[in-house]
């Protein structure tokens, strides 16, 4: 109660003193003649008007004079409080700041931790991986098991000559043959060097995985400490280090040589896939030159009949019509040529775009290729085709490196052991209640990790996940091979059917046709047959030729598309 009045006797004190402060400030402007005052008013008038003008309500005054002294009581309390904290110095961790210090000045290169020979020993087979693959995608010899030989040579002169572009077209421009256009097509395809590219971008994933496993085994601590505006922390975990087990490291690099080995199977598919086109678009390429020659035979022999049919008709012997009918066989002659020579520049297109080189480039007549014949039977190319298709070991790849995964996964189900050493301090804040600090301590700890507790449910799900995956992978796999076998089927039989209508066209309908046209021209010259007789016999030859030459592109198209399938050059005779 003593304590209220007080207050109110020092707010009262407060008032009085300032309504003085206020009176005397104005009285002394009048003097000076600052303010001038109104001559109608006493001077007792005047001094009750200037206590009216000057006063501040009293309540409002009172009100902020206790709301003052409220606050500053509150804050004097905490102030006290905080005052230590305003006296502590924080001081540099003497642990933190030399040890980093040191390993800092130094070498930035020395490791945090102690090398671990087993890891060493498997850190060195990683990276040995890695070397030996660069220095196979590096080197001359191409990567072996390829579907097609590159290593003779021949093929070896072919590559080099890709070095030099404009060496390469002029020698595209001569006569050409298969072997340069695919030793070209190695060189120069952008999709082939995009499939070699991405082994080397797989080759990187190496030194990743050892990378991180330093990095995991490397202590962690904060260097300095963390200010969080209301004073040193009360409790730092000053270090921790990591032990993951170090067959985790020994699985990640097989994880990465089975994607390497993938991806070699992508780069042996992309080259299987090339060659194929090339050796389709060559053999249109022949088909097209020699039908092409082929009309321009038959076109010659007609200008002859043309002229025998004109030299009778001039001496009474022939008919107008037979020269007509010459002369539009000829011109029917003239247009297939237009279209086969338009035929060959949209071939030669498709045979520089796989090259990458202008579509408009020249190319040289083909030179003719060996007529071999495939020696397998049906049943040996099943075999062959389900073992040696790039697909389907791309796939039991893929199944291997899922299982891979399965076995880090149930791995790195178990916790890494981490040791750690942590330092608390409360220095809890006084106050009415609590007055009295804390001991400071010092802890050091041995523990799991607790975000790696085996077998939660969540990581157990998705090893499940992977294992129901593999299943679905395995089913794909017997799909590929069921597909494969018609695929092989299909080309087999359309390689057979092709062999032997060569063999029908040439060992009985063409020299039939060859010894009837023989036989027309003679007795058309003799006057026993008319022309009609002749352009018949004629007609059927050149029909015969060109089936042939249709049956053999066939034949080496489904025997390219057989070998595509099957995925290796099957064993052949001449």
């Amino acid at each position: 109660m003593s304590l209220g009045w007080s207050s109110l006797l020092e707010e009262r004190l407060m008032i009085r003193t300032l309504n003085s402060f206020q009176f005397s400030v104005f009285s002394f402007q009048l003097q000076k003649g600052f303010v001038k005052p109104d001559p109608s008013l006493d001077n007792r008038r005047l001094k009750k008007n200037l206590r009216e003008q000057i006063f501040v309500p009293t309540t409002i005054k009172i009100g902020l004079i206790v709301l003052t002294v409220l606050i500053s009581g509150c804050a004097k309390h905490r102030l006290e409080t905080y005052q230590e904290l305003r006296d502590t110095k924080i001081q540099r961790p003497a642990y933190y700041y030399t040890e980093v210090e040191k390993k800092i000045t130094n070498t930035e290169s020395e490791p945090i931790v102690e090398p671990d020979l087993f890891l060493s020993e498997i850190e060195a087979k990683v990276l040995k991986y890695q070397k030996q693959w660069q220095a196979q995608l590096e080197s001359e010899t191409p990567m072996p098991n390829l579907f097609y030989d590159l290593s003779t040579d021949t093929m070896k002169t072919y590559r080099q000559l890709a070095a030099s572009p404009e060496a390469a077209r002029a020698r595209l421009a001569e006569p050409i043959a298969l072997e340069l256009l695919v030793a070209l097509g190695y060189e120069w395809n952008p999709g082939l060097k995009s499939a070699r590219e991405k082994i080397r971008a797989i080759l990187e994933q190496y030194p990743q995985a050892v990378y991180l496993e330093n990095v995991l085994r490397q202590y962690n601590a904060f260097t300095k400490q963390l200010d969080t505006k209301v004073g040193p922390m009360r409790h730092k975990e000053m270090m921790a280090m990591k032990f993951p087990f170090p067959d985790t490291l020994a699985l990640k690099g097989q994880v990465i040589t089975e994607d390497v080995l993938i991806a070699q199977k992508e780069f042996e598919i992309a080259l299987r896939d090339l060659v194929t086109e090339i050796k389709l678009a060559y053999y249109d390429y022949l088909f097209v030159v020699e039908a092409t020659r082929i009309n321009q035979e038959n076109q010659k022999l007609l200008q002859q009949m043309i002229a025998i049919a004109q030299t009778k008709f001039r001496v009474g012997q022939g008919k107008y019509s037979n020269v007509i009918m010459a002369q539009v066989e000829l011109s029917k002659l003239a247009n297939v040529i237009i279209t086969l020579e338009q035929q060959r520049e949209t071939i030669t297109a498709r045979l520089n775009t796989l090259l990458n080189a202008s579509a408009d480039l020249p190319l040289g007549i083909p030179v003719p290729v060996e007529e071999e014949r495939v020696v397998s039977t049906l049943a040996e190319l099943y075999a062959l085709a389900v073992q040696k298709r790039q697909e389907i070991q791309k796939q039991k790849l893929a199944i291997s490196k899922m299982g891979l995964v399965v076995e880090m996964a149930k791995q790195m189900t178990y916790p890494d052991p981490t040791l750690g050493a942590s330092y608390f301090e409360n220095r809890s804040m006084p106050d009415l209640k609590h007055t009295k600090k804390m001991p400071m301590a010092f802890m050091t700890q041995r523990t799991l990790n607790s975000t790696n507790t085996a077998w939660f449910g969540h990581r157990n799900s998705y090893i499940r996940e992977v294992n129901v995956k593999i299943g679905a992978m395995e089913h794909q796999i017997e799909e590929l091979e069921s597909k494969l076998r018609f695929v092989v089927k299909k080309h087999h039989f359309g390689m057979e059917t092709a062999n032997r209508s060569i063999r029908l066209y040439r060992q009985t309908l063409l020299p039939q046709a060859q010894q009837a046209l023989d036989a027309a021209n003679t007795a058309y010259q003799a006057a026993q047959i008319d022309f009609l007789s002749f352009l018949d016999a004629q007609r059927t030859l050149l029909n015969l030729r060109i089936e042939e030459q249709r049956a053999l592109r066939d034949y080496h198209q489904h025997l390219t598309q057989l070998e595509q399938a099957v995925g290796v050059i099957l064993p052949k005779q001449l």
